[in-house]
């Protein structure tokens, strides 16, 4: 079974069907792993493109945001809230150019720290 099939169906087992999308990203590429229905109705493959170059430019940001918060330590992850879900995208290994994206449902309770873990423990 593959890392990115065994973090799905973790995911799956503790968020059902709250759980949207899961795909792993680098600076040049994505993989969508899981993609629900709705997702797949509500998103096109450009959608995702431009999706995947606003996750690759926020990481751009990082050391700067790191600096501001200087006390915190090194950003894992950064979270979107939105009215209708919740968006998560982590670096399990700590290096920006290979990430976790996560993308849940309105009811979905999430918790970032056990969402970072996780995904360590699949690709770290």
């Amino acid at each position: 079974m593959s890392e990115a099939t065994a973090l799905v169906e973790q995911l799956r087992e503790r968020h059902g069907d709250g759980l949207r999308v899961v795909a792993t990203y680098n600076e040049g590429s994505y993989e969508i792993h899981y993609i629900d229905e709705d997702a797949t109705d509500a998103y096109t493959t450009v959608d995702f493109d431009d999706i995947h170059d606003d996750v690759v430019l926020q990481d751009i940001e990082q050391p700067f945001q790191e600096s501001l918060f200087h006390e915190l330590g090194e950003i894992r992850g950064k979270l979107r809230l939105f009215e209708d879900g919740l968006v998560a995208h982590f670096w399990p290994t700590g290096d920006v150019s290979d990430g976790v994206f996560v993308a849940f449902g309105t009811d979905t309770e999430v918790s970032p720290r056990a969402l970072l873990t996780l995904a360590e423990q699949h690709y770290s």
